[in-house]
């Protein structure tokens, strides 16, 4: 899971940068990891959680969608907001660099979140298997 996690932190970090091949990728380095983590965290549920109640705890580990979009949403437009000239209105990267700055910035916490869930399972997963 880290491994398609790290790569959208980077992709936010390079949105940094002015350039339209920089948009271009990293709009397809995002696209391309979040549907990698859509994709496993069916699979991902069953190995954390069994079997037993399924349903219910794959919903709580995707209520994490909807809940996350509102929250980086309205947070986004608060600090686009804030980096306005006085009007609300911006244009350019640099009204969005501390949304792309904290969004990486979560990206790298969550990778060493599931890094450090996958240096807890090791052990389970290698005497299992």
């Amino acid at each position: 899971m880290a491994g398609v996690m790290a790569p959208t932190a980077g992709a936010f970090f390079l949105l940094l940068n002015k350039t339209d091949i920089a948009l271009y990728i990293s709009t397809a380095v995002i696209g391309v990891s979040t549907g990698a983590i859509t994709s496993t965290a069916i699979s991902t549920t069953t190995e954390l959680f069994g079997t037993n109640n399924f349903s219910v705890n794959h919903n709580v580990v995707v209520a994490n969608i909807p809940i996350g979009s509102f929250l980086f949403g309205y947070s986004a437009a608060l600090i686009y907001r804030n980096q306005g000239n006085g009007d609300g209105k911006c244009m350019g990267v640099e009204c969005f660099s501390n949304t792309f700055i904290i969004w990486g910035s979560f990206c790298c916490f969550g990778t060493f979140l599931a890094l450090i869930l996958y240096f807890r399972t090791r052990k389970f997963y290698s005497q299992n298997h």
